[in-house]
């Protein structure tokens, strides 16, 4: 491994900085806000922020994706859909699995992540990606069963670009990862 690589095996020597004040308001406000309208609509989470420009594919043709997921239905699922759609899909269940992925040359243009990991927290995952400069800017969707505004609250507050609640609809999934990616 290089040192510009990310290593979720090894324990933090010093904890990552909690979320500001101002993140933490407008996090809460989005949860509650989004929430509610969504869930009225049928689903109850399916939040994602659109992109101030649009998104061009890291390889120059297609769009790869890191579904990280330890359901291997769901993920081999993702896959099929994602795959149908263009993109090229990667997949990792555990650390050892996101260390290979997000460390290989090319990085994904997006990350689905899971918050209940069995070796492994996706909300620490997350902290530790935007807290280093090669990956603080990768698109990260929380893809999860924790729907409570609070859970929402604390993705977004980490610096999730949206937030999926599962089950979900595959329309509001895709929906979500085209906006995060700047697609119509």
């Amino acid at each position: 491994m290089s040192t510009d690589d990310l290593d979720f095996t090894k324990t933090l020597a010093k904890p990552i900085p909690a979320p500001s004040l101002e993140q933490l308001e407008s996090a809460s406000h989005e949860a509650a806000v989004g929430g509610a309208h969504l869930q009225s609509n049928g689903y109850y989470v399916a939040i994602a922020r659109r992109t101030t420009a649009k998104v061009a594919p890291r390889d120059g043709e297609r769009f790869s994706l890191l579904v990280v997921e330890d359901d291997p239905d769901l993920a081999n699922l993702l896959g099929d859909i994602f795959g149908d759609a263009g993109f090229e899909v990667r997949k990792a269940k555990n650390r050892a699995e996101i260390n290979a992925e997000v460390n290989k040359p090319l990085l994904p243009d997006l990350m689905l992540l899971d918050i209940m990991l069995p070796d492994a927290d996706g909300l620490q995952i997350l902290a530790r990606l935007r807290a280093h400069s090669k990956f603080a800017r990768l698109p990260v969707i929380m893809m999860t069963g924790k729907a409570e505004v609070a859970d929402v609250k604390a993705g977004l507050a980490a610096g999730a670009d949206g937030y999926v609640s599962k089950p979900f609809k595959v329309s509001a999934l895709m929906m979500a990862v085209n906006l995060v990616l700047g697609r119509s």
